[in-house]
Parts: C-alpha cells; sequence; structure tokens
C-alpha cells in the first residue's frame, strides 16, 4: 500500500496553487505549467490531489471557504449589520489580489466545461451564500423575511454585477460609488426595519 498524501504540504500547495491560478485564471490551465510555477513535478500534483478537474475543484473550494471564512468574521464584528458587510467585502474585492481571487470563482460559474467537475451544487451554492447571509443580517435588524429576500437577492447580485464589472472595465471610482449607494440603501433599509 502506498503512502497517503500529506494533509499539511497539501494545504500548503494548495494555497500556493490558489495564488498562481488568481495570477493566471482557470482557462488555459495545465498541470506541467502550474507544477514549474510551483517548483514541483506534475507527480506531486497528481499525487496530492488526483486529477487536473480534482485539484481545480479544491482550489475552488478553497476559495470559497476562505471568502465564506472573511464574511462571517464581518458579520461577528460588534455592531455588524449587512449594510456593514457589504462595505467591508467592497473595500475587501477592490484590492487586485482579493478581486483575483474572486475572479477565479466567476470563471467557475461562467464556463461551461467547469460543469462536469464542480460539485453539483457549487454554483447553486456560492450564488445563494450571499444572499442568505444579507437575509440573516436584515432579518436581525427586524426587517420582514419577504423583504429582507428581496433586498439581499437584489445586494448580492449587484455586488456580483459590480465585481464583474471592476474585472472588465477597472473604473474603480465609479463602481465605489455605487458600493456606497448600496451601503445606503441597506442602511435605510435597516434604520425603518427597526
Amino acid at each position: 500500500m502506498g503512502r497517503r498524501p500529506d494533509p499539511e504540504r497539501k494545504t500548503e500547495l494548495l494555497r500556493a496553487i490558489v495564488d498562481e491560478l488568481a495570477r493566471g485564471g482557470l482557462g488555459d490551465m495545465s498541470l506541467r505549467p502550474l507544477a514549474a510555477a510551483l517548483g514541483v513535478s506534475t507527480y506531486t500534483l497528481s499525487y496530492q490531489f488526483g486529477s487536473k478537474e480534482s485539484l481545480l475543484a479544491q482550489a475552488l473550494a478553497h476559495v470559497e471557504a476562505e471568502q465564506a471564512a472573511l464574511v462571517r468574521e464581518w458579520a461577528e464584528e460588534e455592531g455588524a449589520d449587512a449594510a456593514f458587510v457589504v462595505g467591508r467585502y467592497w473595500e475587501w474585492v477592490r484590492v487586485p489580489e482579493h478581486l483575483a481571487r474572486v475572479r477565479l470563482t466567476l470563471e467557475a460559474i461562467a464556463m461551461p466545461r467547469t460543469f462536469e467537475w464542480l460539485a453539483p451544487d457549487f454554483r447553486r451554492r456560492l450564488m445563494a451564500a450571499w444572499a442568505q447571509e444579507l437575509t440573516a443580517g436584515l432579518r436581525r435588524a427586524g426587517v420582514a423575511r419577504p423583504r429582507a429576500e428581496a433586498e439581499a437577492t437584489l445586494a448580492a447580485s449587484a455586488l456580483a454585477g459590480m465585481v464583474l464589472d471592476l474585472l472588465a472595465t477597472g473604473e474603480q471610482a465609479r463602481l465605489d460609488s455605487a458600493a456606497r449607494a448600496l451601503v445606503e440603501r441597506l442602511d435605510e433599509l435597516i434604520a425603518r426595519g427597526r
């Protein structure tokens, strides 16, 4: 029986893989150039992750978990509400290194060939996570469920669109203004909901 992959080495490699994918994207990724960029052999990647598809799925799951942990952290800060979380996310995502990581998940959602190797509910789960988090925050602020769900979905979709817009245009000032407007809308809703 062969050795099992080392979990610590795998985690270390996964972080490096995500960093490398954030630089180059998912589009033309292949194991040989990825291994060379990481200074490891393709055997090491195959040994630790299995197939290329498994490696990519694990890398995207890592990015998803990383971002979910950040959102939970922001939501748990004293005095945090849905508007605060949206504002913090926008501040975070506008940093180029962070935006590159978010781009990976958007690529995975949009690329037809990823359908085969992503977890069946990856796309739905990713898109629903923001709406669920914001709905919970609005509900805690006293906003009625139907309105909270509608506003949370609107805010989550606006954020996704703004991130896509930022990636496509780089027009940060215009999008910062839109982010402030979104935060103000949520602040007003929260103030009325209390």
